[in-house]
């Protein structure tokens, strides 16, 4: 047998395969398509010359990264199925009298074959569509295009290298199980995993004690400084536990309705619990993966559009005033010719400082001890537990409220916006102080707002006291103390016009002190914004659109097996007397409780995910809950509406597969 023989055969054996190569090889190309895209973006020279640019590529490198892991584990877990769908096909060749060596080349070339046509033509369509979604991703950062759209041999060379590799694992995976394998085996390969599981009781308590300490985390963590490390312990919850409970938990479920002697017993209900009880344990996996990337779209896409949607409200909170300066040194020369430079550029300007906020203030972390706070360089690497103290003066206070309220020297107050804060008393570096009073709304400071520990902001009687706070953390962290700061904020005009010559102005002054300083203008950063929450809303809506891809292939390949299984077993039950009627009946129930199962357990999962993504939400500055609310109600509403379209188109086929 020559090379032109297994090539040919090859060939045969993909095109009668069709029903399941054909998809495989459009989702391979598909993969490979977006991969270029989003590598051409990220390499693309452009956006060194943006505002934000360097946000915008550190998105698309994670989203690069991403989508190469996502890839390795898809790809491979989708040839899974290809694999065990060909295991009759395999066996027959070896029973004709086909060595395994022989089987191994021709997986060899089907592969080289798939791999060829996959590289080539996701390039290509890469190249074509590269202009659309470059089109795109300009359009929602609010940029004019400046660059042209050539191709990137850069990112052909790492689809190459990705694909390549993963090909690569894809073919020794098919050659290892026909290798292990003996051709009795591979011809029996339909009819494995029929006999009926025993319902694994201990694994379905441990998917639901799982599932319940991933959802117990996410609605229980308040503290924002735990907030992003208790959200990848949750997820991590919540995968395991998604995987007990398809795998056992469902076994168990369907176990305990058999017994229910009067539900059991009825056509409907006898047939599609049965049916399901032997097939849970060999679906569970894909169901389970089903639900994760269902979780998954939905949790990207009702952020991301949030976020993007909700700019405005991000802004507001991040930028108080039009302009902030933070000069960090708050004594009274600094502080004064800080005032003085300020009202020097808005005279040139011909601008008038409106709500003009001016205070000085020291903020250092701490660690809670319940009686008071602990200030030493050790703590600091005690993350979790820290919170983050902001000390100012009565005197700026009363100020910038206009109150007039008084404190004896052993007395502050907490300003404990966010937090819960009881106490009457507590100490810090062995001083204790009466809390006098509490008030619910912090003195505004963007950067503040940002910051992913808790806050509380505290009232000191006078100045000296701030000094002397100041110096003490200063003695207690070393070079990792916190710098003093004179903090001023105003608005000025509209905002946009003439902001760039007042920036300009107020930079070249400042730069005159001598001293580190922060300059920030709202109109100036709007397009960084942009471009860092316009490209997580791309980045968003491109891993969404490859995992509703996922999602899709893994649904269809789910349908087809499932077809071809339960194709024979209606035929017996027709043979021995159901209707028509009731087996069709039988079938919707199944496939109805298989299909829906894993969006159902997807929007649990993102209900009780919803307050802690909120709260991650809000170290973006978007505490909008209400327009999260709505854009994670639409995700679900309109993917349940792509969900059931798939299900009308596969189900279609498993009918056909099943009545044929």
């Amino acid at each position: 047998m020559n090379n032109l023989f297994y090539t040919r055969l090859a060939v045969q054996n993909l095109k009668k395969n069709s029903a399941v190569t054909v998809p495989y090889l459009q989702t391979c190309i598909g993969s490979v398509m977006m991969y270029y895209i989003i590598s051409s973006l990220t390499v693309n020279p452009g956006f060194a010359h943006m505002q934000g640019g360097g946000s915008m590529v550190f998105i698309l490198m994670l989203g690069c990264v991403v989508m190469a892991v996502f890839s390795v584990m898809f790809l491979i877990y989708t040839n899974s199925f290809l694999v065990k769908r060909r295991k009759q096909e395999f066996g027959l060749f070896q029973v004709l009298g086909m060595g395994k060596k022989h089987l191994a080349r021709i997986m060899a070339i089907e592969t080289l074959l798939t791999a060829a046509v996959s590289l080539v033509s996701g390039i290509l369509l890469g190249f074509l569509l590269y202009r659309v979604f470059a089109l795109l991703l300009y359009r929602l950062m609010k940029l004019d295009i400046s660059w042209d759209f050539s191709f990137v041999p850069e990112a052909a060379f790492a689809c190459v290298k990705l694909f390549g590799v993963i090909f690569l694992v894809i073919l020794f995976y098919n050659i290892w199980q026909v290798v292990k394998a003996r051709p009795v085996e591979m011809l029996a390969g339909k009819q494995a995993g029929e006999r009926e599981p025993k319902a694994p009781w201990l694994l379905a308590v441990l998917g639901v004690i799982s599932l319940a300490a991933g959802y117990w985390i996410a609605i229980s963590t308040e503290r924002t400084a735990m907030i992003i490390f208790a959200f990848f312990i949750a997820v991590l919850f919540v995968i395991a536990g998604t995987g007990l409970l398809f795998t056992a938990g469902s076994v168990t479920l369907l176990k305990l309705m058999k017994k229910n002697k009067s539900y059991y017993y009825q056509t409907r209900h006898f047939i599609s619990v049965s049916g399901m009880i032997y097939r849970m344990k060999q679906n569970a996996a894909g169901l389970s993966v089903i639900c994760l990337l269902s979780t998954a779209v939905l949790v990207m896409l009702s952020s991301t559009v949030s976020l993007y949607v909700g700019l405005d409200d991000v802004m507001r909170n991040r930028f108080k005033r039009d302009y902030v300066v933070t000069v960090y040194d708050y004594s009274d020369d600094t502080s004064a010719k800080t005032d003085g430079i300020v009202d020097s550029a808005l005279k040139e300007a011909g601008e008038t400082a409106k709500g003009l906020v001016s205070y000085r203030y020291v903020s250092f972390a701490a660690v809670d001890t319940g009686d008071g706070f602990e200030v030493r360089e050790e703590n600091l690497a005690d993350y979790n537990s820290l919170d983050y103290l902001f000390f100012m003066t009565l005197e700026d206070y009363n100020r910038i409220s206009g109150q007039n309220v008084s404190l004896r020297d052993d007395q502050v107050m907490v300003l404990a916006d966010g937090m819960r804060y009881d106490r009457d008393t507590f100490s810090i570096f062995g001083r204790r102080y009466d809390v006098a009073g509490l008030k619910g709304q912090t003195v505004e400071d963007g950067m503040d707002a940002m910051g992913s520990v808790g806050s509380l902001h505290i009232v000191l009687p006078d100045f000296s006291q701030l000094e002397e706070m100041e110096k003490m953390q200063a003695e207690a962290y070393g070079e990792a103390k916190s710098r003093p700061v004179y903090y001023v904020a105003f608005d000025a005009g509209d905002g946009k016009e003439g902001s760039a010559g007042l920036y300009k102005d107020l930079e070249e002054r400042l730069n005159g002190l001598g001293l580190t300083y922060r300059l920030e203008s709202a109109a100036m950063e709007r397009g960084s914004f942009f471009s860092l929450y316009g490209g997580l809303f791309f980045v968003g809506l491109f891993l969404g659109t490859l995992f509703v891809m996922a999602t899709v292939l893994i649904i269809y390949y789910k349908q087809i097996s499932e077809g071809y299984e339960d194709k024979k077993r209606f035929e017996i039950m027709q043979n021995v007397g159901l209707s028509a009627r009731e087996i069709k009946s039988a079938i919707r129930s199944q496939v109805l409780t298989m299909f829906f199962l894993p969006l159902v357990t997807a929007a649990v999962h993102i209900c009780f995910a919803f307050p802690m993504i909120a709260r991650l939400l809000a170290l973006l500055n978007l505490r909008n809950v209400g327009l999260f609310a709505v854009s994670t109600a639409g995700a679900v509403l309109l993917f349940a509406v792509f969900y059931g379209v798939i299900y009308g188109v596969t189900s279609k086929k498993y009918y056909e597969i099943v009545k044929r």
